[in-house]
């Protein structure tokens, strides 16, 4: 396999790898980097994007720059296994779900916060 090769499977690979882990499509794909359709089918063709519409994508997505040019190996990212976990399940929920659930976990943690201030710490010792 050439350089060039390598490089046009390097970023198809790194943009199906984020379809796959961020639960969107080509067409979200689209919108975010704020291109057509057309555009995002010609990256994976070609291996090429260009340099606004992958810093845009970066961003967006939460990954580096590097890793999504095929520069790096890892996403930067420091998240546990279920960190990533969660945020696979989390991204394949339709968006409305996704602020239900984030509703659900405040006030979650604040019934925990609640409780554990009454009754793990009543007297308010150990503050």
């Amino acid at each position: 396999m050439n350089k060039d090769t390598e490089s046009q499977n390097k970023l198809a690979d790194r943009l199906n790898e984020l379809l796959r882990l961020k639960g969107i499509n080509k067409m979200e794909l689209a919108k975010i980097a704020e291109v057509s359709p057309q555009s995002v089918n010609g990256w994976f063709k070609r291996g090429s994007i260009s340099k606004a519409s992958a810093i845009k994508i970066a961003a967006a997505l939460d990954v580096s720059l590097s890793w999504l040019l095929g520069e790096s190996e890892e996403p930067d990212t420091d998240l546990s296994s279920e960190e990533k976990r969660l945020l696979e399940v989390f991204n394949r929920l339709p968006p409305i779900e996704r602020n239900n659930m984030l509703a659900a976990f405040e006030m979650r943690l604040q019934e925990l916060i609640s409780f554990y201030e009454k009754y793990a710490n009543p007297n308010g010792k150990g503050k």
